[in-house]
């Protein structure tokens, strides 16, 4: 392309292409043809995305002559592939802008396109005064016949619809197909590659990304940042002698074919850091690349994401962001490539661009006349004249996942990309992300910030991220973990003693189960209860997460929260009242919950709170119950009936307050009600010197209940027939226990039972 002013290049319509493209390279030099095959995702439109079971997609082929070209048995054939089915009434020839400039039926012989079976053809070149193409015969193009580019070229777009009929996760081969020309005596035959195409899943963008960008170049995919206007060229834009090549920006620079890495678009000899100047900008000399780019600078870090940063004062500012601007050649070329590694197996990665159309006024329509060009100018669409639209495709080892949709003319950046999910054991991937529409008369774009992130979870913690606890009482700590996939479900709970300097492992690798509700994955993981002391305030705790279990060890591919995480804050309640609560007990008695405590030592009036939880965690007051104020007995006992049947499992624990409004609280007892099966009704906990707890039976039977440690190991047992209805059992002598987290269960031949109980110190 080499315009003036009043020059734009051509199009090939509003092509959204995922792409082929084959090419030879002594046609640059020795002939005035180019040709290439792609397809757009019509059903995701603009917004883009990957193909799916029932989408349409429309298959095309761009033959350009150019300048002073001549070809005569122009012709284009291809086959319905399998896993798509054909839809009728759909072949058609389109302008440089997409636009219908022939339709044709279905039927074959009776015009210049048609279908036998799967194959499809259509004879090109349809200039009525110059060897025409008929049902039967190949026609005539000259780079002078429409549709036009400036009248120095011409542009076709062969095409037809089909609608994918593979189901996700399998693949589709949109390649194939053919055209014919003729420059001389003989006929010539290029035929397409094999073009993959993944039927795969639109997630769309990860609502949460975390970890480090695992892109690996170009500065992590923000081509970096300096004082100089052009970085230089980058090893990921492949030049083979026939794709981009590196430039600068001047008047009528880069051109179609190159590309450049700046941090201001504006002219070499019109520099400027404004984008005001009109369009097209008649200044001598002009301030816009081709009188009309964009005057913009990078996207890294921009104040408003939308907008970006303006272009760079390459003279007072000492380190402006860089951006990779790309002049789409009329071929369909891979505008960047790299291998990515040290990805984690089984792991859902974003892969994303930030983008923006930079030309508002580059269209040229299928008559041949320019945005700029005056009256008579048919716009792209109404009040667009920006031309051809920008579009990528992003292929993976070798197949295609994505295409961004068309990206209009705005004035700002838009963030396109999708959400790939590794393989078991893959932890590498070759990313190319291609141009889809090929130059001339638009797509001209910009592209910054390629990201590879993680798609992780999102946490909530409980009771608080910082729960404040009064010294000596029992902690019960649990976090909540959401994600819109259902495979980060291997946890494991850390501790930090150090302020977060560094972790340790508290538990061995478990399985949570993930469930859908309505929005995304969510489950709940508990960290056994224990008793804190002041010596534990500051204490960190937090959970990592990991879609395997070798991904748990991997500090690479595990996941937590990195901004919050659970800090103990283990208060001084106060004076520690001198009275003490040395018993408290429960009792179904006529479906309600009977309750009972014995005082020592009373030495002052006392007040004592009942208070109630259905789930363990969250407890409210039910009842109130005033000391006897009977000062000279060594022991008083109380009791309170909760007036509401106990229908599920049932909570109570006991708070003192005394005349200052000092406050102890009691061990916990639950209390469940009679079922027809084995169940546990009553556990008094924390404990100390002994275990007291009730299981229910609906027949005799034999059990065997266990009390095992942290750690697994069992340091109590006892054996026993359970009578029909509520047996008390109880461990003795549990005071040479250490104090902390304890497993209470119940075995019977067919049934266990297990409840979480806390040995306090003596």
């Amino acid at each position: 392309m080499k315009l003036t002013v009043h020059w734009l290049r051509f199009i090939i319509a509003f092509v959204i292409f995922l792409t082929l493209f084959s090419f030879d390279p002594s046609l640059a030099s020795a002939q005035t043809i180019d040709y290439g095959k792609s397809y757009i995702n019509v059903t995701k439109g603009l917004n883009g995305g990957t193909v799916e079971l029932g989408d349409t997609l429309e298959i095309r082929v761009a033959i350009v002559v150019r300048s002073g070209g001549v070809y005569d048995s122009c012709a284009f054939y291809d086959t319905v592939q399998t896993g798509t089915t054909y839809i009728p009434g759909t072949i058609k020839v389109l302008t440089n802008e997409g636009k219908v400039y022939k339709s044709f039926t279905d039927a074959a012989g009776d015009d210049e396109g048609g279908k036998t079976g799967s194959a499809i053809r259509i004879n090109l070149g349809y200039n009525q005064a110059d060897k025409p193409a008929t049902a039967f015969i190949r026609g005539l193009i000259r780079s002078t016949h429409r549709p036009s580019f400036y009248g120095g070229s011409c542009i076709m777009v062969a095409s037809f619809r089909v609608k994918v009929t593979s189901a996700i996760g399998t693949q589709i081969n949109l390649g194939g197909g053919a055209i014919t020309y003729k420059n001389g005596l003989s006929v010539t035959k290029k035929g397409f590659p094999s073009n993959p195409v993944a039927v795969y899943t639109n997630y769309g963008i990860c609502s949460n990304t975390v970890g480090v960008n695992a892109l690996g170049t170009e500065f992590n995919g923000t081509f970096g940042s300096g004082k100089k206007r052009y970085r230089g060229a980058s090893p990921n834009v492949p030049y083979d002698g026939t794709s981009y090549a590196y430039t600068g920006f001047t008047s009528n620079a880069p051109n179609d074919y190159f590309y450049g890495i700046a941090n201001n678009t504006s002219t070499n000899t019109g520099y400027t850091t404004s984008n005001t100047w009109a369009k097209p900008d008649g200044s001598s000399p002009t301030h816009r690349v081709f009188s009309v780019w964009d005057i913009i600078g990078d996207h890294t870090g921009a104040a408003s994401p939308l907008l970006g940063n303006p272009a760079a004062d390459t003279v007072a500012n000492p380190n402006a962001g860089y951006m990779l601007v790309v002049n789409a050649a009329y071929r369909i070329d891979s505008a960047f490539q790299h291998t990515i590694s040290n990805l984690c197996p089984n792991t859902y990665y974003e892969i994303s661009t930030w983008m923006r159309n930079i030309c508002s006024k580059c269209g040229c329509d299928s008559t041949g006349k320019g945005a700029t060009g005056g009256a008579g100018y048919i716009a792209t669409a109404p009040g667009d004249s920006s031309g051809v639209y920008p579009n990528l495709t992003y292929e993976l080892n070798g197949v295609d996942y994505y295409t961004t949709g068309n990206i209009k003319y705005t004035g700002q950046w838009i963030k396109k990309g999708f959400t790939f999910l590794t393989g078991p054991a893959q932890t590498s991937v070759t990313l190319k992300l291609i141009n889809n529409a090929p130059g001339g008369g638009g797509n001209d774009w910009a592209l910054d910030d390629i990201t590879v992130a993680t798609c992780s979870p999102n946490f909530t913690f409980t009771p608080t991220p910082n729960p404040m606890v009064c010294d000596s009482n029992v902690v019960s700590m649990g976090a909540i973990i959401k994600s819109f996939f259902p495979n980060y479900t291997n946890y494991k709970w850390q501790k930090s003693i150090n302020n977060g300097a560094t972790w340790t492992d508290l538990t061995a690798g478990a399985t949570g189960t993930a469930v859908w509700n309505g929005s995304e994955y969510t489950y709940t993981v508990n960290y056994p209860s224990f008793v804190a002391y002041r010596t534990d305030s500051g204490t960190k705790y937090k959970v990592v997460v990991a879609t395997t279990f070798p991904n748990l060890s991997n500090s690479s591919c595990q996941v937590s929260d990195g901004s919050t995480t659970i800090t103990l804050n283990i208060l001084n309640c106060g004076i520690t009242l001198s009275t003490n609560l040395i018993s408290f007990s429960g009792q179904l008695q006529n479906d309600k919950a009977h309750l009972n405590w014995t005082t020592t030592a009373e030495t002052e009036s006392l007040v004592f709170e009942i208070e109630k939880s259905t789930d363990g965690n969250n407890y409210y007051p039910i009842g109130s119950v005033n000391s006897y104020g009977n000062y000279n007995s060594n022991m008083n006992t109380y009791s309170f009936i909760d007036p509401d049947p106990v229908t599920g499992t049932n909570f109570y624990r006991i708070r003192m307050f005394g005349k200052n409004n000092q406050s102890k609280y009691s061990r916990t007892v639950e209390i469940a009600p009679v079922t027809k099966t084995l169940a546990v009704m009553t556990v008094i906990n924390p404990f100390t010197s002994q275990l007291d707890f009730y299981v229910n039976a609906a027949h005799g039977i034999a059990t065997e209940a266990d009390l095992f440690d942290g750690f697994g190991r069992r340091v109590k047992n006892i054996k026993c027939n359970l009578l029909t209805g509520s047996n008390h059992l109880v461990f003795n002598n549990t005071q040479s226990l250490p104090a902390g987290a304890y497993t209470l269960r119940i075995k019977t031949n067919d049934r266990i039972l297990s409840r979480p109980v806390i040995k306090l110190k003596n």
